[in-house]
């Protein structure tokens, strides 16, 4: 058809999202889910990983990690709303 692919793109700076974090077990399809949500969405996924200092109190909507968390560490505390 007339399908046009187009990139998820990262919340802008004046949003105030509902925080959501995807939260999975090693190995158990994570990447599949979180693929399928920016493609539903149209917003990026952002991943702990890449978080830290300050950064990781940020809401940016949607957050994916692992559980348990390589570092033992919940650096969200309660800035995710599910």
């Amino acid at each position: 058809g007339n399908c046009e692919w187009t990139d998820a793109q990262p919340l802008g700076d004046d949003a105030d999202p509902y925080g959501t974090l995807f939260a999975s077990y090693p190995a158990s399809g994570m990447r599949v889910a979180w693929q399928q949500t920016e493609g539903i969405t149209g917003i990026q996924v952002g991943d702990d990983f890449h978080l830290g200092g300050e950064g990781a109190y940020d809401k940016v909507g949607l957050i994916k990690t692992q559980y348990p968390h390589l570092e033992g560490i919940w650096s969200y505390r309660a800035n995710m709303d599910q």
